[in-house]
């Protein structure tokens, strides 16, 4: 049976207050399990999501961004578990693991290869989320000089109608000193 842990236990695990699981389960409308009282439990798979939004924050991406990330995720990675779903490095696990190639049978060979070929796959999904969240960045970024342009050109405009104005009074009053004198 599947480990269940507690809003509390997951929280720790993360490293963020419970709260900000609340929250992010609600922003980014995903599917929390309950028990029969109706109290949430987390899965292995859920907390690893969480370190992974968690990553993803750090990172700079605004939840909205993680929000459209995350089906990307499901897309990439069909029938994802826990270990299919890491942005962090496995480089401890890798070299404990070359450690004791020596001492293996055929059998244990083959297990090792399939291992590995799994540890492809994360690296491959490593890389993808990766370029997911450069790109994301790069579009955020193209935004904001959009609108940074956008409130030059708004600047502009107004220093424009502003000099305008002024020019306008300046004629009108020295059509009325014209006037005057005539």
């Amino acid at each position: 049976m599947e480990t269940r842990y507690t809003v509390r236990q997951a929280a720790e695990m993360v490293g963020v207050k419970s709260y900000v699981l609340r929250y992010w389960e609600d922003e980014l409308e995903l599917r929390i399990s309950r028990n029969e009282l109706g109290h949430r439990y987390y899965t292995g798979y859920d907390i690893q999501l969480f370190l992974n939004i968690k990553e993803l924050k750090n990172r700079g991406l605004q939840l909205r961004a993680i929000k459209d990330v995350i089906p990307k995720i499901a897309q990439t990675v069909p029938g994802s578990t826990e270990s299919k779903v890491k942005l962090l490095d496995g480089e401890k696990e890798a070299s404990e693991g070359q450690e004791q190639k020596e001492d293996m049978t055929a059998e244990e060979l083959r297990d090792e290869l399939f291992a590995e070929t799994e540890d492809e796959k994360i690296l491959e999904f490593q890389q993808i989320l990766e370029r997911l969240i450069t790109q994301e960045l790069r579009l955020k970024n193209e935004e904001e000089a959009r609108c940074r342009s956008l409130d030059a050109a708004i600047r502009r405009q107004q220093m424009a109608r502003k000099e305008a104005a002024a020019a306008g009074e300046k004629k009108q009053k020295q059509r009325k000193r014209h006037k005057v004198h005539s």
